[in-house]
């Protein structure tokens, strides 16, 4: 079962709000004196925070090639892209979590002197694939497998959500918002001897998904190198602006 923690709960009646709530239900009342019909209203913010363990992990693999042509280099990044492809493929991986994140190829120069121009001297080149790990507890293991299969480097490795998860916690964000908002409500109505009534308008305000990023390290023993890994929580946040009418 995913495990979800309730962060933070933060409501707040803004600039506008809370400046113009107190203002404007002092001269509601006054209003209501008059004609019987205040309309006056309380407009707050809420938020909320909820986090849960990574259930998906995002890496970034690349390999490397030079040579005297870029004809050449691309040659050997297909070549080695496809061997890198191949050994994740070996370790279970399917087609649909392998796509490319990158490809460049540019020349390369000797490093410039002063007073003279830099010098051609080739082409250089770099092939990144992206691999999507649906099983956060074996990314450890598919970094092993690509830098086995051939990578050069490991880039970012982001640890995120599922779009289930993502849509759930973000539920559950929204909804603690709410609660929020309505408690603020609340507490400046009763500070202009009021209460609320009714809702009058209800929007998402914001919010949204904050992954976590890991540095990876290898750590060497008799049996060889391995990665170790140790993710934090990912942050789904969610705000909202609600408007009540009191009396």
């Amino acid at each position: 079962m995913q495990r979800r923690d309730f962060l933070i709960g933060t409501a707040a009646a803004g600039a506008t709000g809370l400046s113009g709530c107190l203002g404007t239900a002092q001269q509601a009342t006054d209003t209501a004196a008059g004609d019987g019909d205040s309309g006056r209203t309380v407009t707050v913010t809420g938020s909320a925070e909820m986090q849960a363990a990574p259930d998906r992990a995002v890496i970034e693999a690349s390999v490397e090639a030079t040579g005297d042509s870029a004809a050449a280099v691309r040659d050997a990044l297909s070549t080695r892209s496809d061997s890198l492809r191949q050994a994740l493929r070996n370790a279970g991986l399917d087609d649909d979590q392998l796509t490319t994140g990158r490809f460049a190829i540019r020349p390369q120069y000797t490093r410039r002197e002063p007073g003279t121009e830099p010098e051609q001297t080739g082409y250089e080149g770099t092939h990144t694939i992206t691999i999507e790990v649906d099983d956060v507890e074996t990314t450890g293991d598919v970094i092993d497998t690509a830098i086995d299969g051939g990578a050069d480097s490991i880039g970012r490795i982001e640890y995120t959500l599922a779009e289930s998860t993502r849509e759930s916690l973000r539920e559950d964000a929204l909804k603690a918002a709410v609660d929020t908002a309505r408690g603020e409500a609340d507490v400046l109505a009763t500070r202009v001897d009021s209460q609320v009534v009714s809702v009058q308008q209800l929007n998402a305000a914001g919010g949204g998904i904050s992954p976590t990023y890991e540095r990876y390290a290898v750590a060497e023993d008799a049996a060889g190198g391995s990665t170790e890994l140790q993710p934090d929580d990912v942050t789904v946040s969610a705000s909202v602006e609600a408007t009540y009418r009191i009396d």
